[in-house]
């Protein structure tokens, strides 16, 4: 059945002396003759190629966000793509300061993401926004990109622009604040 398939002989313990002299890495060696028969195909692995400049392996990403993505072989581009912090400012915060707000981007309260996809019609768009990653699949674009900060990911919302074929996500940012009344407090954490 199976055994002659493979071409392997099911009486293992045939004479040695009955086969053929034969010179192999193996009989110099002192290993093991080949099971596979003579004119057998045998599928050969190719070797993955390792990002020498990358930082980061794919798989710590994957660990991280709990998805799993398929990027080797996927020969779609990366499309242009901006991640931009943004400030909900109104008129107190810029003439009187009341709530403690500065121009810098740890007090963000939003990330704008801005994704070109052209020649896309937004019925092929697939977008998944996680807490720390925004993933992106369309027919001729893909995009898994880290977020710089940690989002809500269900209060986001999404436009998109047909003309200029630009997607624009908006996504509130996940701040944690703990106010301490006592500074012993802080020195607990």
């Amino acid at each position: 059945g199976l055994m002659e398939i493979l071409g392997v002989h099911q009486h293992e313990e045939q004479d040695e002396r009955s086969k053929p002299p034969s010179l192999s890495p193996a009989s110099l060696t002192g290993g093991k003759q080949s099971q596979a028969g003579p004119n057998m195909k045998v599928a050969v692995k190719k070797a993955v190629k390792k990002d020498e400049g990358a930082i980061w392996k794919p798989e710590e990403f994957k660990a991280a966000s709990g998805v799993v993505v398929k990027e080797q072989g996927d020969d779609r581009a990366v499309p242009k793509y901006e991640i931009m912090p943004r400030q909900r400012v109104n008129a107190s915060d810029a003439y009187l300061n009341l709530q403690e707000m500065d121009p810098s981007s740890d007090r963000c309260q939003e990330l704008l993401v801005k994704i070109w996809l052209p020649d896309t019609q937004l019925k092929d768009i697939s977008l998944d926004v996680l807490e720390d990653r925004v993933l992106l699949q369309a027919p001729k674009h893909r995009l898994n990109v880290a977020l710089p900060n940690r989002v809500k990911k269900d209060s986001g919302n999404a436009k998109w622009d047909k003309v200029a074929g630009l997607l624009t996500v908006v996504i509130p940012v996940d701040t944690k604040v703990k106010y301490f009344t006592k500074p012993e407090e802080a020195l607990l954490d």
